[in-house]
């Protein structure tokens, strides 16, 4: 299969390492696009008011592959790679992100925009991370992509989608099975630290979460806390189809507006 493979930590970042070994293992034809820096957290956004550039570059041990790394967004990359770098993907895969994407945190994610931009050009794509802010185990998260790959490919009979696979940080074996649930909500600390600097206010974000997922929640963040692989559907369509009909009835025929 033709698959092209990005992220948002950058095409140095060990979780693409780890994928693209392991996709080339079973004899895919990869061409990587990604971010020639870390890139996390941008979400969907394009560069636009300045030319993008890209240069060749070589993963070790994938010298037969070509690899372009952009100075752009993960969306960036893979509008270049489907639009200029001549390569017909039949699949885009986004990872593997170096932590995890749960919750709403997917809506800050360019891993997963990156995944969604596929989509929204006609494209499958899946996403995918790990779970915990540490390298280890990536070797295990990404074999077990590779393996599960084919399965994962009957989401798509029907037509493009996107899913979001996230993985365990943990041995292979450690693995509990497969949960697939919706998004929880991730909810952090409003304010800003501040520190004085140079004459100036500098405001840092906060670490750490505040919401915690419940124990009878069937949520990606609760089952991945509890050892599962968790798969969640995604898409680019942000309406609120459960007012749709209220605001029809609100704003339309009749209304004051």
């Amino acid at each position: 299969m033709r698959i092209l493979l990005t992220n948002d930590d950058g095409i140095e970042a060990a979780g693409l390492i780890e994928l693209a070994h392991a996709l080339y293992k079973k004899g895919h034809e990869l061409l990587v696009s990604a971010p020639d820096s870390n890139m996390s957290c941008v979400s969907h956004s394009l560069t636009l008011r300045r030319p993008l550039h890209a240069k060749k570059t070589v993963i070790a041990g994938l010298e037969g592959v070509r690899a372009y790394a952009v100075d752009g967004t993960p969306s960036d990359c893979v509008r270049l790679a489907l639009g200029n770098f001549g390569f017909d993907a039949e699949l885009i895969v986004s990872g593997i992100n170096d932590a995890p994407n749960l919750g709403t945190d997917a809506v800050y994610s360019g891993t997963v925009s990156a995944a969604i931009e596929a989509l929204m050009v006609g494209k499958p794509a899946v996403a995918v991370a790990k779970d915990t802010f540490t390298l280890e185990h990536m070797d295990d998260a990404a074999a077990y992509f590779a393996d599960v790959l084919p399965e994962l490919m009957r989401f798509f009979d029907r037509g493009p989608g996107v899913l979001s696979v996230n993985v365990p940080s943990t041995v292979r074996e450690e693995y509990r099975g497969v949960k697939v649930a919706p998004l929880a909500l991730q909810s952090y600390d409003l304010r800003f630290d501040e520190k004085e600097e140079d004459g100036r206010t500098a405001y840092y974000v906060r670490k750490g979460k505040l919401t915690v997922c419940a124990d009878d929640e069937d949520t990606d963040e609760k089952h991945m806390r509890d050892g599962f692989v968790v798969i969640t559907p995604l898409t680019y369509d942000i309406t609120d189809r459960d007012r749709l009909t209220l605001a029809k009835r609100l704003f339309e025929k009749g209304s004051s507006i």
